[in-house]
């Protein structure tokens, strides 16, 4: 919890600080700079950040190889988790001193930025965090949370499905694997290496593949009959697509959300034979269809929130670095071998 600040501080920010970077490239570009926050627009909160979620999508998004081309000097984040500092007088529902949880509703930055000591964002980027709560718990849970809510229901898992999830040991990952579970789908897991299979049965997986070594798609008709998976999450792209598609039922769905793969998001492409779709689908899914629709977003929060309380979600933390070492986290996020989630954390004098 944030110490109590002067009437200053509350309304101008105080000595606030945030990340920036003025010319792309690696995290060498990363920089900490002060910043005053302006007169509090209307519909927004200003929030004292203790902890701070990191993305993949931010690494790519500073080498401008991202969807959305950075504007220079360009600020970072889109979730962490602090306390209302003040709120516009049209805002209802948040007082101060309130623990709230930043969501990440919009790209590639939510308000003035979550990689910060301060920010100001919308109001209907917030949610309240449970007394029994912490914000580490907070933090890792909802970026990963609502992506995976989102292709889980893009077409609705059913009880008896079965699923396979690439990248499982990612933040993003492990939330498709165990809100799968909790769907009531059989789990097949996929990772590079045989070394880290057993983490993804730790994480709730029913069976676990090293894609550099054991036959995918064998495994899968295997463990199918020879029917084959109804419906492949993939963040990998690349080779092992083909594979997948492969491995997909007929009348199955691929929903792609990433292509690591690919090191700018922009070069990726999707080459398979087109009779490989026969009877098959394949998507790209984005956050934010369903941060646009209100009704769907809203059944989200409610679902994470009681998925946490029951112990059905629970996006494990790698590390917690202070925030001023955001570099050092820059590089891990570039260094893909992150079990979980990576979070900053603010250290107030």
């Amino acid at each position: 919890m944030v110490e109590p600040l002067t009437g200053d501080e509350r309304h101008l920010g105080g000595s606030a600080r945030r990340v920036q970077f003025s010319r792309l490239g690696g995290p060498e570009v990363l920089e900490m700079v002060p910043f005053t926050l302006p007169a509090l627009a209307s519909g927004h909160v200003r929030v004292a950040i203790d902890v701070i979620g990191l993305n993949r999508f931010e690494a790519l998004f500073r080498r401008d190889h991202y969807v959305i081309t950075p504007t220079l000097p360009a600020a970072l984040g889109v979730e962490a988790v602090g306390a209302v500092l003040d709120t516009a007088p049209d805002v209802e529902g948040f007082v101060v001193g309130e623990r709230v949880a930043i969501l990440p509703i919009q790209s590639p930055v939510v308000g003035t930025g979550t990689y910060a000591t301060h920010a100001d964002v919308p109001v209907g980027a917030l949610v309240a965090v449970a007394a029994d709560r912490s914000d580490e718990q907070e933090a890792a849970t909802w970026m990963a949370g609502l992506q995976a809510y989102t292709l889980a229901t893009k077409v609705p898992i059913q009880r008896g499905d079965t699923v396979v999830v690439t990248a499982g040991t990612s933040s993003v990952g492990t939330a498709l694997i165990q809100i799968a579970r909790d769907f009531g789908a059989t789990v097949i897991a996929t990772t590079r290496t045989a070394a880290r299979k057993p983490e993804l049965l730790a994480l709730g997986a029913d069976h676990a593949v090293a894609t550099d070594d054991e036959d995918l798609v064998g495994i899968v008709a295997s463990i199918t009959d020879g029917v084959g998976a109804t419906a492949v999450y993939d963040t990998v792209g690349g080779a092992l697509l083909v594979d997948l598609i492969a491995a997909t039922a007929p009348f199955g769905h691929v929903l792609c959300y990433g292509a690591q793969t690919s090191p700018d998001i922009r070069a990726a492409r999707v080459d398979v034979p087109l009779v490989a779709l026969d009877r098959r689908s394949i998507a790209f899914v984005d956050l934010f269809e369903l941060v646009e629709s209100p009704d769907r977003l809203a059944a989200a929060k409610a679902y994470i929130t009681d998925a946490g309380k029951r112990g059905a979600l629970c996006v494990p933390v790698d590390r917690v670095l202070d925030f001023d070492d955001v570099q050092e986290a820059h590089r891990l996020l570039e260094a893909g071998r992150l079990a979980g989630k990576l979070l900053l954390r603010v250290t107030r004098p």
